[in-house]
C-alpha cells in the first residue's frame, strides 16, 4: 500500500495560492501551512486528487477556490507494513516516488 505526502513544493504551492486568495493580514505560518498540506493528503488517502479547498467567506473573490497540488509537490511512500510488492508508488494521483 502507498501513502502519500506534500513535500516542500506542495507547500510552496499552497502558500502562494493562498496569498494571492485569501485575505491573510497576520500572514501565513509554517504550522497554517502544514495544516492545509495535510488536509491534501487526508484527500490523497481518500483517492481523490491533492486538493485544497477555501471557503467564500475567506477568499478574496467572495467564492470557493480550490486549488490542486502538482505532481511535484507530492512524494509517494511505500508502507513498511505491507508485504505486497506488486503495486508500484505510483498512482493516477501523480505522486512522485520519493523513496
Amino acid at each position: 500500500m502507498n501513502y502519500y505526502t506534500i513535500n516542500e513544493t506542495g507547500i510552496r504551492e499552497i502558500e502562494s495560492f493562498l496569498l494571492k486568495t485569501t485575505h491573510n493580514p497576520h500572514g501565513l505560518s509554517e504550522d497554517m501551512l502544514q495544516a492545509w498540506a495535510s488536509a491534501a493528503e487526508f484527500q490523497l488517502g481518500e483517492g481523490n486528487g491533492a486538493s485544497i479547498e477555501v471557503y467564500s467567506f475567506f477568499s478574496k473573490s467572495g467564492r470557493t477556490e480550490t486549488y490542486t497540488i502538482s505532481d511535484a509537490g507530492i512524494d509517494c511512500h511505500k508502507s513498511d507494513y505491507d508485504d505486497d510488492d506488486s503495486q508500484p508508488c505510483e498512482s493516477t494521483t501523480g505522486g512522485k516516488n520519493a523513496d
